[in-house]
């Protein structure tokens, strides 16, 4: 099932070689088109509101990486075209705002830290505690996933996992699914490698 989700084998260079436009201005939250995409926001999408993991520029135009309700295709994340006006950048959201600028896609080994940006939590970290998870969800059985301490909460599938070193990130993966109840949490994410 996974392995249908669309390729993203540009990945790396998808995110380091997009605009690097700064976040002033309009913001995606609030703007929807003619905005810059930056990780951790959310979108208003033809699906209804989105959360941005990863934006990127291929041929066809520009594009998010987020995950079901959001991703439409088969799978349960991957590439869907963004709105007409956006601009592409290597930016997550991060501590205060902040942004992180993701250079890469260097997965993180199991005990690392790992933080998620989001619109309801925003930035938060836990631990990267287990890989290659297989989760039964609602909709059906999913193979492949990290599991992480990061709390999650209901409207935030989509959102980016990032490791963190300066100003600088590595992106790990998107929010598929997860929970967050007095503090602890439990989250999953697809891997970006996975979602080849």
């Amino acid at each position: 099932m996974l392995a249908a989700a669309c390729a993203l084998a540009a990945i790396t260079t998808a995110i380091t070689t997009a605009t690097t436009a700064a976040a002033a201005g309009p913001t995606t939250a609030d703007a929807g088109i003619d905005a810059t995409l930056i990780g951790g926001d959310s979108i208003l999408m033809p699906q209804g509101r989105c959360v941005i993991g990863f934006s990127g520029r291929d041929a066809a135009g520009v594009y998010i990486i987020t995950s079901a309700p959001c991703y439409p295709g088969p799978g349960i994340a991957g590439r869907v075209r963004a709105p007409a006006g956006s601009t592409p950048s290597p930016y997550v959201r991060g501590p205060g705002g902040a942004l992180l600028t993701v250079v890469g896609t260097t997965q993180a080994p199991v005990g690392a830290r790992v933080c998620m940006s989001g619109p309801v939590g925003g930035y938060r970290c836990g631990v990267l505690q287990a890989k290659n998870q297989t989760v039964n969800f609602p909709g059906g059985v999913v193979t492949g996933l990290t599991r992480t301490s990061v709390c999650a909460y209901p409207g935030e599938n989509g959102a980016p996992f990032v490791t963190v070193s300066g100003a600088n990130a590595q992106g790990q993966g998107v929010l598929v699914g997860g929970s967050c109840s007095g503090g602890t949490g439990v989250s999953y994410f697809m891997p970006l490698p996975g979602l080849r």
